[in-house]
């Protein structure tokens, strides 16, 4: 059975998700941005960017789990 303050505790730990998406979207800006300025250095910008997304990504991933964890899924 799930504690109403585990809930709270999970629901905040959500919130977590908020700043890796918002980096997401700042990242794609600035690689689409690079792209437009210097179109010839397009393949390393975008490998340059997923590497930074997938980063992001991860932080996002890893307060989804901390969130599972309080609320006892995993």
């Amino acid at each position: 059975m799930v504690d109403s303050s585990m809930a709270v505790g999970a629901g905040l730990a959500l919130t977590g998700t908020i700043g890796p998406g918002i980096g997401i979207g700042l990242i794609g800006m600035k690689v689409l941005e690079g792209i437009a300025r210097q179109p010839e250095l397009a393949n390393d910008l975008l490998t340059k960017g997923l590497i930074f997304v997938a980063l992001c990504e991860a932080l996002g991933l890893v307060a989804c789990v901390v969130s599972f964890k309080l609320i006892g899924i995993f």
